[in-house]
């Protein structure tokens, strides 16, 4: 099983230092309740997350069509609203070593009032091993279609940078 999952988070919007922890607890058929929650370290205000969903991964002959899908429910306390939604993720290999990846992802999420959230992105993932002695670095460069902007992740072991590439970065360092 995996441990908790812990780090520390600085955005530029905020500009509070967080501290975040996330636990999965999966079942044998993939079902996996998320519970996350962060600390704000400047106010002491809590925020939370609690998901449920079932996670389906295609036969060999559904391959072609996604990589995984999900489907489930989410709260999160600063809407206070229960979300139900799907999503699908379908990944393509473009090296041999699958180390460079074209990924696919799109969803909707809606709430009881009928409101809806919709996501799709797509995004070339490359990883690179023993960029230098123990460390690994995956360089990720998107668009975010529902939101018309592009993203950019630059993440080594411990520490990640996330950029739009123009207002808003947030750095984490996982404990």
């Amino acid at each position: 099983a995996a441990a908790m999952e812990t780090r520390l988070q600085f955005d530029n919007r905020n500009r509070t230092l967080g501290l975040c922890a996330k636990e999965h607890f999966v079942s044998d058929d993939n079902v996996v309740l998320t519970v996350q929650g962060r600390l704000d370290t400047s106010t002491g205000g809590v925020e939370g997350k609690l998901a449920l969903r079932k996670k389906f991964f295609p036969e060999a002959s559904q391959a072609k069509w996604f990589t995984r899908a999900d489907l489930g429910a989410s709260y999160d306390s600063n809407t206070d609203e229960i979300l139900y939604g799907v999503q699908a993720k379908k990944s393509f290999e473009l090296t041999f070593d699958g180390l460079l990846t074209l990924d696919a992802k799109g969803g909707v999420k809606m709430s009881a009032a009928k409101r809806k959230v919709w996501k799709g992105k797509v995004e070339l993932s490359q990883k690179i091993f023993n960029f230098t002695e123990d460390q690994d670095l995956k360089i990720k460069v998107g668009y975010d279609v529902a939101r018309r902007q592009p993203y950019g992740q630059l993440r080594e072991n411990n520490w990640t940078l996330d950029t739009d590439f123009r207002r808003t970065w947030s750095l984490k360092y996982d404990l």
